[in-house]
């Protein structure tokens, strides 16, 4: 008899409210670093199935391509849980992120993390551990939230790996030292302010986190991106931020969501907050 396996695997993507790239070698080493981030219901889905014949692997997903939402980090997510046997979360994270890392991909865990994870949550990351703080926001601050955050893809293709290299090497260099610890400050600071419920502060901690983001390297808002936000503050923004790594993929906007909508159209990425992470689906 032809026994047949069939494994069904399920992550969300992200997006990174402050703090991202300093989750990434060497300044974790050095400074420590810190992200504030949310899983949102947007998803790579991954099937596996087998027999003694054949294996059949494939993803599929509700995402652009190369959007800045983490999503190379959510399928790598995707495909250990389905080939794995493990079945604790943190674990498959951090293997991933092994993983990648022998691969000599540039880049940090807060993606892992985030999917593995889902909800809000704030990720401090020193000596190679990460300490995970979840912030259980009562459902009326949640709704605010998502009442007023506005996801955009730019269309334009965004690769992480080119953007962290160039971050990374100011990093050795010594440049730009003192925005990153702005960046992973502000991290903390947006953490205490949806604490407090102080969402007018966590605009304003979004827009400082841009503002120091594009002094890593030119290549993060370049002048079509610069344009994009500006045009966005005369249709309802309060607030931007470069989602991942810049240079291309999303942006989150804080403001009237209405406007906003009906200024970008069929650009908006609709979301609401997951709050299950990883899911096994099925298997058999």
């Amino acid at each position: 008899m032809n026994q047949k396996i069939t494994k069904k695997v399920r992550a969300p993507v992200r997006i990174d409210f402050a703090g991202g790239t300093t989750d990434i070698e060497p300044f974790v080493s050095r400074h420590h670093g810190c992200v504030l981030n949310a899983a949102i219901n947007k998803y790579v889905t991954g099937i596996l199935v087998a027999d003694s014949k054949k294996t059949h692997l494939e993803y599929t997903g509700n995402i652009p391509t190369s959007s800045g939402l983490g999503t190379s980090g959510v399928m790598n997510l995707v495909w250990l849980a389905l080939i794995s046997k493990e079945k604790d979360k943190k674990k498959l994270a951090e293997n991933v992120y092994k993983l990648e890392q022998s691969q000599g991909l540039i880049g940090g865990k807060q993606d892992q993390y985030a999917s593995a994870l889902g909800g809000i949550n704030f990720l401090e990351f020193n000596k190679g551990e990460v300490k995970i703080t979840s912030l259980n926001l009562n459902k009326r601050l949640i709704q605010e939230l998502e009442n007023h955050l506005v996801l955009v893809y730019t269309g334009k293709p965004h690769f992480s790996g080119n953007s962290n290299k160039k971050m990374i090497d100011n990093i050795i260099s010594g440049k730009n030292i003192q925005n990153l610890i702005r960046i992973k400050n502000i991290a903390i600071e947006m953490k205490n302010s949806l604490l407090l419920g102080n969402l007018d502060r966590f605009a304003e901690l979004m827009n400082e986190e841009t503002e120091n983001r594009k002094k890593l390297h030119y290549s993060i808002v370049p002048e079509r991106i610069e344009s994009i936000i500006e045009k966005s503050r005369e249709n309802g923004a309060i607030a931007a931020k470069i989602c991942g790594s810049g240079g291309g993929g999303s942006i989150l906007f804080y403001g009237d969501k209405k406007r906003l909508k009906n200024y970008f159209k069929d650009k908006i990425i609709d979301f609401k907050f997951d709050f299950k992470g990883l899911e096994w689906i099925n298997s058999g």
